[in-house]
Parts: C-alpha cells; structure tokens; sequence
C-alpha cells in the first residue's frame, strides 16, 4: 500500500486548519487507499486526538527519507511552502511526489526573500490543494502560480450532535459571541469596540480565546459587564452552541471555518466581507456581511502577527489593501439582527442547509483521494 507523509504541527495553539486536518485523518485512515503519516516538529497535542504512525521528524528524519526516496511516497506539506528547511530540502534531495496543501499562510508572506522562495518551492511541487477560490485568487495574482496547478477542496465536516438539553432562551438576554485568537488579524477589538457603543442591556458579549491582544482587549472593553471573556475555549461547537449570534470580524480570513461550525450549529454570523467569508456566507441569505471600510489600528502589534500586504475582494477576486470593519456599523448590524428572532432563526436554518451541502467529510476525503491518484 503507498504511503502518505503529512508534514503538519499539531500544537496546542493551533487552530481551524488543525481541526480540519484531524477531522480529514481519522475519516482517511478509515477508507483511504493509502497508508498515512504523520511528521511533526513537536509532539502531538492530545486535543487533537490519538493517530497511528505518528513521528518527531527531528527524532525521526532518517525514517522520513526513507519512505520520501525508497518507497515512493506522497510527502503531503500542510502550509509549509515559504519554510527555509523545505527550500533546502527540495533543493537538494528533490522528489516527482509533493503534495501541498496552502491552508492561508500565503497571506503571512510578505518579503521579497519569502515570496521567491515560495515561488521556487510552489515549482517543485506537482499539485497545489487551496481551501478556497480566495487562497486561488491569491496565489495567482500575487505568487504568479498558474491555475492548473491549483486544486480546490473544500474542507469537511460531520454534522455535530447538538444536544437538547442547551437552551438558549431560559433568560431574556441575547447571547452575541466571538471566538479565535485574540491577534489583530482576528478584529476582535472592532467587536469590543462595537460592543461599548450599545445600550441594550439585553445583550450580552462572550468573548471566547486568548492571545497577545488579551490585556488590551480587557482594558479596551472598560470594564463593560456586558462583555464576558470566556478564556480559551477547547470545544468551538460546544461555545457556539450556546450563542444567539457569531461575529466575525476578520481583517483577512483564507476561509473562516468558524463560520462552517456556526452553521453546523444553526447560529447566525455576522462577518466581514473579505477574502473566503462570503463562500460560507451569503449575504442577506445566510448572515450579514459588512465591508471594511476604516483604516487599521493596533498597527503596534503588526510585529507579533503581521498584516498582509494584500486580501482578496470578494466581488471581483482582486487583491485590495486590507481595512478593518467600522465599530458602528458592526453594532448596528448586532442590534438588528437582536431585535429580530425570526431572522435570526431563518439565516440560522439557511446557513446550516448550505454547509452540511457544500462542507461534508465525505466530498474532502474524495477529492483529496483523487488527487493522490495523479501525484
């Protein structure tokens, strides 16, 4: 049986991407014609999960060779295109059978030096799989990768059992939800922002995760009690259960699987209008997508987690200099979309229709298997 070598990080820290991934391989190693790997530089984070044939590549990297040279197999790169140690790798011990997968680390990519050496690894490589028309976008305007190269697979999931036992109308008050790492990409402070803006005491903000931004989100929120901070949250779909409405506020978002799990559960987002949101969202159907129109603080930060240079407009595909959402018009979107259970219920309800259609374990796992074939 051939095998498959995923080279991935599976820390703790991690997020979508890894969920994604560890949602892939146990449907993979139930059905999959080939045998799979895994490689990582550290060790595996329980959370994700217990997988056969796992290895530290630093403790492990003779083994690796072995099976990249001696047994014909599919070395499977998971956003690791612009690594220095790939580069040499490739340079100097390069092989006919490598996959990558370009999750959204493309947006991170910034330098003269990282982007020809993206390009130059993006060459060597046989398929590229993106996870969404964005990322394509991306890769074609701004690396100058040609199309053909290119693979779209949309990630997968299985439709989660949602307890009965969850209520959300024992109380009056409207829950309005955020989760992800507290980074500047993220927006998060564009919610707090809008958050201090209502009045409606009915409304309560649970603010989910954790991150460099922590302390100043804290003070930003001024100590508002109608913003609750909720620590790292283990479980997304056990958070976003509990929620009346999911904001996303994303300067730049590959793809948004958050908004995948808001629809698994039924809940409404609310979103930026950017990049690969508004392929899980659409617009007055599903959610309600704002456009960012202000320009970015907390550039003070850029250090820690840099902004890209460029995202993707949703209407044209075009690469734009990226804004953030104005704080107003995200708490006057909250406070209609409060105000009115039916359509929050409606995009609720549309919102899970489309994504159990368009983002099942069962059409990733087939295209992905597909593509093996070719490689």
């Amino acid at each position: 049986m051939r095998k498959v070598i995923h080279i991935i990080s599976l820390t703790r820290r991690m997020g979508g991407v890894q969920q994604a991934f560890s949602n892939y391989l146990k449907f993979a190693q139930k059905y999959s014609n080939f045998k799979h790997y895994i490689f990582t530089k550290y060790s595996i984070d329980k959370k994700w999960g217990k997988f056969n044939n796992s290895f530290n590549i630093r403790l492990s990297f003779f083994r690796f060779i072995y099976y990249l040279f001696f047994q014909n197999s599919i070395i499977y790169l998971h956003n690791k295109l612009s690594s220095k140690p790939i580069f040499y790798l490739l340079k100097f011990l390069p092989s006919k059978n490598i996959l990558y997968h370009e999750h959204g680390l493309a947006w991170n990519i910034k330098t003269k030096q990282e982007v020809k050496r993206y390009q130059k690894n993006a060459s060597l490589v046989k398929k590229i799989i993106v996870n969404s028309i964005a990322t394509k976008s991306l890769l074609i305007k701004k690396f100058k990768i040609k199309e053909d190269k290119l693979k779209l697979a949309y990630y997968g999931y299985r439709v989660p059992k949602i307890s009965k036992k969850i209520s959300k109308n024992k109380t009056r008050k409207i829950y309005v939800g955020f989760i992800g790492r507290f980074e500047i990409f993220k927006g998060v402070h564009s919610l707090i922002r809008a958050a201090n803006l209502l009045k409606d005491k009915n409304i309560e903000f649970h603010i989910g995760g954790d991150g460099y931004l922590a302390e100043d989100l804290k003070k930003l929120a001024k100590g508002n009690k109608k913003i609750k901070f909720k620590g790292e949250i283990l479980n997304p779909i056990n958070f976003i259960k509990t929620l009346d409405i999911l904001v996303v506020p994303s300067i730049r978002e590959p793809l948004g699987l958050i908004n995948i799990e808001a629809g698994l559960c039924k809940v409404p987002v609310i979103a930026s209008n950017v990049d690969g949101i508004p392929e899980v969202i659409k617009k007055n159907y599903s959610g309600i997508l704002i456009n960012p129109n202000q320009k970015i603080t907390l550039k003070n930060y850029v250090d820690q987690a840099p902004l890209p240079d460029f995202v993707i407009n949703p209407k044209n595909y075009k690469l734009k200099k990226p804004k953030e959402i104005n704080p107003k018009l995200l708490s006057e979107s909250i406070l209609y979309l409060s105000q009115n259970k039916n359509l929050r219920y409606k995009y609720g309800k549309q919102l899970h229709k489309s994504v159990k259609a368009k983002f099942t374990i069962k059409n990733y796992f087939e295209t992905i298997e597909n593509i093996y074939q070719i490689i």
